[in-house]
């Protein structure tokens, strides 16, 4: 029988494939995937935040979240969490990372 862990753990695993198409990168490495609830019987809580509550594409997300989370062995219910807005710290410091990489670029450029 497959442990709760390595069932949140395989969920994480496969939930680095659903890509935000805005930012180009998967939505565990971005903060977006808060949490992962999964109880004795295979029931599966997601709790997934947004940028902002007029996501264009946020049910997109949840529909290849809640895909992605039910591919999973010993998952049988997927229940997806909007469970706040705003910018996820590991988003903001991928977004000061490449900032800062774009300004050394045209540093070099200008030399």
């Amino acid at each position: 029988m497959v442990s709760k862990e390595e069932i949140v753990e395989k969920i994480r695993e496969n939930l680095k494939k659903v890509i935000d198409p805005e930012i180009g990168l998967n939505v565990v490495d971005i903060g977006f995937i808060r949490g992962i609830k999964v109880d004795d019987e295979g029931n599966v809580e997601v709790d997934l935040m947004l940028t902002t509550p007029f996501c264009p594409i946020a049910h997109i997300i949840v529909a290849s979240i809640e895909e992605r989370t039910r591919e999973v062995e010993g998952v049988k219910n997927v229940k997806v969490n909007i469970v706040g807005f705003g910018i996820p710290p590991e988003l903001e410091k991928l977004m000061e990372e490449r900032y800062k990489r774009m300004i050394e670029a045209l540093k070099e450029e200008e030399s």
